[in-house]
């Protein structure tokens, strides 16, 4: 068995400070006599904190006022709940928006519109109320989203629109356990059958489809024995059959991508941007002054070595810089120079293709690498070291080197060669 609860009382009567810490006094409190009232208001609290209080007139008005209080609360909350309760269960019907259509160049409007009528037609209510909310909801596609798909230019999503209501309101019309329902609202679901058949003959006229056209006359004779119980709407149903064929071609429709479609659009141009550099690539290669070095590509440039300033290729460059000199240490200039230009036009290549500039603020450290050789050879020029066939290589390669990506956009290597 629980323990009873106890209370406990405190009263306390303070000087004001900055802090709000409770209500101010009459002007009779003051500095003079406030340490009074606090002893004279806890004695006088402890008289009166007792069962006789309780006989009261006093007190009984604010026990009564209390208990009223409690319950207003009580009610309040239930009231509360239960409306968070229909909204939990009305949840499973989503709402899109007015203008709402699916997205997608080969998605099936009928079928993507299906899902939000056959929640609705297989709703069980629990009321009135509930069902008149699955009413409105059938509805509201007739009133406003036909009409408001139709203003963007969609008369495809109206006509699917319309064809979800055509088809899914006998799902409703004959169900049981919510006949009384049907019964007292029928009037209103056959006007809410006929302006769906009218919805749907308005969208296909409004695309000017033929095919479509046909379709609606063959689908109005053929389904509207589904309607039995509302003869006079099928009566006026049948005069809306479009027997008049279109002339023309349909309103042209312009759907948009999903973002699935978009993924592989992307994707498939990236491929064809890809497909196309490597052609572009290829053919430059046959005409190139400076064969790529496969090594260099792999090894030292190969985009598992990208890091930050490039630090790991520069040092990878630096390496192959000493095996150049010394080449060039026994006469092998030639060589030496391919082998320069090989490193130097690999730089350029995954400058651009690894995006090497999201990695580096002021200094891309390659350049240098490059730089260190452009130096020696310039050395060697001046010294006369340098055979004319070597020097003429050089500056000519080199103008295929100035006319890469990354020196006319991006300045990498800077100049031209200083010999």
């Amino acid at each position: 068995m629980p323990d009873k609860k106890t209370y406990e009382w405190d009263f306390d009567l303070f000087e004001k400070t900055w802090s709000l810490r409770g209500r101010p006094c009459p002007d009779c409190v003051n500095e003079s006599n406030w340490r009074a009232w606090r002893q004279y208001l806890s004695r006088l609290i402890s008289k009166h904190l007792c069962a006789d209080t309780m006989q009261t007139a006093e007190f009984q008005e604010e026990l009564e006022a209390v208990r009223r209080d409690k319950e207003e609360r009580l009610a309040h909350q239930k009231r509360l709940d239960e409306a968070a309760e229909v909204r939990r269960r009305r949840s499973c019907m989503e709402r899109p928006k007015i203008d709402y259509v699916p997205k997608g160049l080969y998605i099936d409007l009928e079928e993507a519109y299906a899902k939000y009528f056959q929640q609705v037609v297989t709703f069980f209510p629990d009321d009135k109320d509930d069902f008149m909310y699955m009413l409105r909801l059938l509805e509201r596609w007739e009133k406003k989203s036909i009409p408001a798909v139709l203003a963007k230019g969609r008369p495809d999503a109206a006509y699917a629109i319309a064809m979800g209501l055509c088809e899914h309101l006998p799902l409703l019309i004959y169900r049981d356990d919510i006949r009384d329902y049907l019964n007292e609202y029928k009037l209103r679901i056959g006007k809410l059958i006929y302006a769906s058949f009218a919805a749907l003959v308005d969208s296909v006229a409004a695309w000017n489809n033929e095919e479509k056209r046909e379709e609606v006359f063959t689908y109005i004779f053929t389904h509207l024995s589904r309607f039995d119980d509302f003869k006079r709407v099928q009566n006026n149903i049948q005069m809306l059959a479009p027997s008049k064929k279109f002339s023309g071609e349909p309103v042209k429709i312009e759907r948009e991508m999903n973002d699935e479609e978009e993924r592989a659009a992307k994707d498939a141009e990236r491929r064809r941007w890809e497909k196309e550099r490597q052609m572009l690539e290829a053919e430059k290669e046959a005409k190139s002054l400076i064969p790529l070095n496969k090594d260099y590509e792999q090894n030292i440039f190969n985009r598992r070595n990208v890091d930050w300033d490039c630090y790991s290729i520069w040092q990878l460059m630096l390496e192959e810089n000493k095996n150049i000199e010394k080449l060039l240490a026994v006469g092998e200039y030639q060589t030496a120079a391919l082998m320069f230009l090989q490193l130097t036009k690999s730089m350029c290549r995954h400058f651009v293709i690894d995006r090497h500039w999201e990695f580096f603020d002021d200094m891309y450290s390659p350049e240098y690498a490059i730089r260190d050789m452009v130096e020696e050879f310039e050395r060697l020029a001046k010294e006369g070291k340098l055979p004319e066939d070597v020097n003429v290589y050089l500056h000519e390669a080199w103008k295929e080197i100035e006319g890469m990506e990354s020196c006319t956009d991006y300045g990498v290597p800077r100049g031209a060669l200083p010999f």
